[in-house]
């Protein structure tokens, strides 16, 4: 073997050193490129159907690193970390939402660097995916458990068993097409359909009888929120008002009634069901109900003088979700319904086939034939000149047994009144239902 000598020795040191160098530099002809960048965020909305404002964000990721922010008056935070510290469970504590203090910490997580909101109902996923409490997996996950639960699969299964959560609870929440309540972007305000989704979720919370936090343990141990779910739609003043209403059989056996009424604030009672599944009895604030067919079909009244009753005035029509729109009202010729107004039966209703319809109050002769009751099924509503008013209606049809029955709701409001009244004259609800 050739014997190397000092000299040599240096020349390779030296060539190496050089070559270190012309690389450094982009030598050889090549184009030189910077490091990769390292740097990730986590950012999105903190909400409970209004801002969370001035709440506290904890990240805690599998890297061992955490992160924390502050959200702003519009629920907004955002946190800077690293795209290696992912995935990460974060919490919200204090601050205020509506002015009110927020004395339940949420939840969420984020698999990689994006948006994550932290919602009751990223509390629930949270619960899904860990299956335990939210918070007491936040103060207990390790590095390994964060790797091994936050994945994309796990939070798409999240997603889907959320779903079937919602679907337990009076009136039966759902989601938006296409939202994901982790991470699609949404904004704190009412007529945005995501925090209008976190305000008909905490309505049937309340109305079920449930906290956050009974409701994140229930779900964590897979268990159902109530023994039976609802769902329909609510019908009141102004301008025919529609909402999505509905009712539960509440854990501890209790019949309950939910009417988020986006005018008049949350209604919820408790209620009685005779052996046919209707309402019999409600607690305040309703005084008195006509319910018929299982529930399918009813009206709720609450305190206050009407044009039927002194003491009692109807205030919501409600269907169920198995009614479906008539579209064509020849389909109505010949039928003959019972109206009701005020919780009380009224008189009758005839379609006729020249397109008007006759009403006979109970006791009474008919009224002279009315020809302007197809208006009222459109967007420009029926003139009432006697009353100053403007009537909307819509019909519907049910199938059951073989035997199909139709039914109306009509709502009556004082021209150019936007406040939600009921006084037995301008403003009122009126339901039929075929003979």
């Amino acid at each position: 073997m050739k014997k190397i000598s000092n000299q040599g020795m240096t020349q390779l040191a030296l060539s190496v050193v050089m070559a270190a160098v012309l690389t450094a530099c982009g030598g050889g002809g090549g184009s030189s490129e910077a490091p990769a960048s390292n740097s990730a965020s986590a950012s999105g909305v903190a909400a409970v159907g209004s801002p969370i404002a001035g709440g506290a964000v904890t990240l805690k990721c599998a890297s061992g690193a955490s992160a924390s922010a502050t959200t702003g008056t519009d629920g907004s935070w955002s946190a800077s970390l690293k795209g290696s510290d992912f995935p990460c469970v974060i919490r919200v504590s204090g601050g205020q939402a509506n002015g009110q203090a927020l004395t339940t910490p949420l939840h969420s997580m984020v698999a990689a660097s994006g948006l994550a909101n932290i919602t009751p109902l990223t509390d629930l996923m949270v619960g899904i995916v860990s299956s335990q409490k939210p918070g007491a997996w936040f103060d207990s996950a390790t590095n390994g458990s964060l790797s091994g639960a936050i994945h994309a699969g796990a939070l798409a299964t999240a997603q889907d068993k959320l779903k079937t959560v919602l679907s337990s609870l009076p009136g039966k929440p759902s989601m938006p097409a296409g939202f994901d309540p982790l991470t699609s972007q949404f904004q704190a305000q009412k007529g945005d359909a995501g925090d209008d989704l976190l305000e008909s979720y905490g309505a049937a919370l309340t109305s079920a009888g449930l906290t956050q936090s009974e409701a994140a343990g229930s779900v964590a141990a897979g268990e159902a929120l109530t023994q039976a779910a609802f769902a329909g739609t609510a019908f009141t003043t102004p301008n025919m008002t529609t909402f999505r209403a509905g009712a539960a059989k509440t854990r501890a056996g209790d019949f309950v009634l939910s009417m988020p009424d986006p005018n008049r604030g949350l209604l919820t009672s408790k209620a009685s069901l005779d052996m046919d599944g209707n309402v019999t009895q409600v607690g305040l604030p309703f005084v008195a109900v006509t319910s018929l067919l299982g529930n399918r079909i009813a009206q709720y009244c609450t305190q206050g003088a009407g044009a039927f009753g002194s003491n009692q005035h109807g205030q919501y029509a409600y269907l169920s979700e198995d009614w479906v729109p008539v579209t064509n009202t020849s389909e109505l010729h010949g039928k003959v319904f019972n109206e009701y107004e005020d919780c009380s039966p009224t008189g009758t209703l005839e379609f006729r086939a020249d397109d008007s319809v006759v009403f006979t109050e109970n006791g009474g002769v008919p009224d002279a034939p009315n020809f302007g009751f197809s208006k009222a099924l459109t967007s420009e509503g029926m003139e009432d000149l006697a009353e100053n008013s403007i009537t909307h209606a819509k019909v519907y049809k049910i199938t059951l047994d073989g035997k199909t029955t139709y039914a109306y709701v009509g709502v009556s409001t004082q021209k150019g009144l936007t406040t939600p009244v009921i006084d037995g004259k301008a403003n009122y609800v009126t339901m039929g239902i075929s003979r």
